[in-house]
């Protein structure tokens, strides 16, 4: 792991290759700042396991065995882990948001349940009042 981040390693070997960043990035399935800031060592604002899967495919793409990346995944991870659940603490506007939402959407699949009922429940309702009716002998077929 001498000087040379994972970034750099990346980025070289790309190079060698003849890639560019909008090659790999194409490649993987990602936009091109995701491989700048990869090549950067910058932080990417997406869960750890996403940029471990990005790490692994753009090393697969260039050719930089696990051997040479793991220890950069665990090094990463130490960093990675505690900001994400620090930021996820932080925002608890989040989760109240989440539970509003989820109040209005059952609220809304409840009306439109019972009114749906109450029109299902009207309709036989009145069926059975009609069908009774045709049904019901009449006082002059008794006594034909």
């Amino acid at each position: 792991m001498n000087n040379i981040s994972l970034g750099m390693m990346l980025s070289s070997l790309r190079e060698q290759k003849g890639l560019t960043q909008d090659d790999i990035a194409s490649q993987i399935y990602v936009c091109k700042a995701v491989i700048v800031d990869i090549e950067n060592d910058q932080m990417i604002d997406v869960p750890f396991v996403f940029l471990k899967g990005y790490i692994r495919s753009y090393a697969d793409l260039v050719g930089l065995s696990i051997d040479e990346y793991q220890p950069f995944i665990d090094l990463l991870a130490q960093q990675y882990m505690p900001n994400q659940v620090t930021n996820h603490l932080l925002n608890p506007k989040k989760k109240k948001r989440s539970k509003w939402l989820l109040c209005i959407i059952m609220f809304t699949v409840v009306c439109i349940l019972g009114i749906t009922i109450y029109f299902v429940s009207k309709e036989s309702r009145s069926n059975i009042v009609e069908v009774s009716h045709y049904i019901s002998p009449s006082s002059n077929h008794i006594n034909s």
